[in-house]
């Protein structure tokens, strides 16, 4: 608690993703056309902790995958 925590998300794919994390339904970071998406905490308290959902995609499809 208190640290500052950074996550980076990322995929390669062309063309380029839009490349997201959610925590739930709500997406808390997003890139457009961009290869990777950051997610900055500036001081991490309790209530960040749980599942996180970092997403792909282009009109090919999508890829997401699950972290904590």
């Amino acid at each position: 608690a208190g640290e500052q925590v950074r996550v980076t998300c990322g995929a390669s794919s062309h063309p380029a993703p839009i490349v997201t994390v959610a925590r739930g339904r709500r997406v808390v970071a997003a890139a457009v056309y961009e290869p990777q998406v950051t997610l900055e905490v500036a001081a991490a308290a309790p209530e960040d902790g749980g599942e996180y959902l970092c997403r792909a995609e282009n009109q090919h499809g999508e890829s997401s995958l699950a972290f904590n």
